[in-house]
C-alpha cells in the first residue's frame, strides 16, 4: 500500500515557507504577551525562523474558520466590515493594530468583531471563566483596538473547533488598562538592548515554539 504521496508533497512547500512579514512597530496582537523580548525582536525586524509545517496548517484553518463564522453572523443579519482600516495609537504612533471586522449598525460602526477559535478544553476555560482569565493576550488586543479606534464596544466570538460550539462575551473598555500597555510598547521600543528572557530554557513551554527561540537561545 502506498501512503502520503500527496501528504508529503504539502509537508514539503509549506515547510519551505519563510515569513518575511518583518513588522516596523508593535502591534495590538503581540502586546499582551508574557515575553518582552519577542515583542522587542518582531519591533526591530528580527529576522524569524522556519514555523513547522503542522503549526503553519492549524493556523491557517483557524483563518478560514475565522472568515466562515463572519459568514455565519452575516447570514443572521448582523452588517460586518472586514479588514477594517488600520490603527495607531495616539500617545505611541508606532504601536499599532488592525480589525479584522466590525459591527455596523446604521452606517455606523456600533462594535469591533473579534472571532478566535479554540480546541475543547481552552473553549470551556473561556466559557468559564471570561476573556481576560482565560487568554490574557486576546485581552490585551482587544483592549489595544478599542483604545486605538475609540470604539469602546467589542465582541470575542470563539468558535470551539471540536465540537462547534459557540460562545461570545461583550468586552468593555478599561482605559487604565489600556494606558498600561502604551506604557509597555513604548518602554520595549526604547530598550537599547534585548529586555530578560521569560526563561532560561530553549524547550519552556513558551520558548519552544518561539519564531526567535533560537536567536534568543543561542
Amino acid at each position: 500500500m502506498t501512503r502520503d504521496t500527496l501528504s508529503k508533497k504539502i509537508e514539503k512547500v509549506q515547510s519551505e515557507i519563510i515569513d518575511d512579514n518583518a513588522r516596523d512597530y508593535i502591534g495590538g496582537s503581540s502586546i499582551g504577551a508574557d515575553c518582552l523580548r519577542q515583542i522587542w525582536y518582531e519591533f526591530k525586524g528580527t529576522k524569524a525562523e522556519k514555523v513547522p509545517a503542522k503549526i503553519r496548517r492549524t493556523w491557517m484553518i483557524g483563518k478560514h474558520l475565522e472568515g466562515l463564522i463572519l459568514d455565519w453572523l452575516e447570514i443572521a443579519g448582523i452588517k460586518v466590515t472586514r479588514v477594517w482600516y488600520n490603527l495607531q495609537s495616539e500617545r505611541v504612533p508606532f504601536f499599532k493594530g488592525h480589525v479584522d471586522s466590525v459591527w455596523t449598525k446604521k452606517d455606523e460602526v456600533f462594535a469591533i468583531i473579534e472571532v478566535k477559535t479554540a480546541k475543547d478544553s481552552s473553549f470551556v476555560t473561556f466559557v468559564k471563566k471570561g476573556l481576560k482569565a482565560w487568554n490574557p493576550q486576546y485581552y490585551a488586543q482587544i483592549q489595544s483596538y478599542m483604545g486605538m479606534s475609540g470604539i469602546f464596544n467589542a465582541y470575542i466570538l470563539v468558535l470551539n473547533k471540536d465540537n462547534s460550539e459557540l460562545s461570545d462575551e461583550l468586552v468593555t473598555f478599561d482605559e487604565i488598562f489600556y494606558k498600561a500597555l502604551e506604557d509597555k510598547a513604548l518602554m520595549i521600543s526604547e530598550a537599547v538592548t534585548p529586555p530578560p528572557k521569560i526563561n532560561g530554557s530553549p524547550i519552556w513551554y513558551q520558548c519552544k515554539c518561539c519564531k526567535f527561540n533560537r536567536t534568543c537561545h543561542t
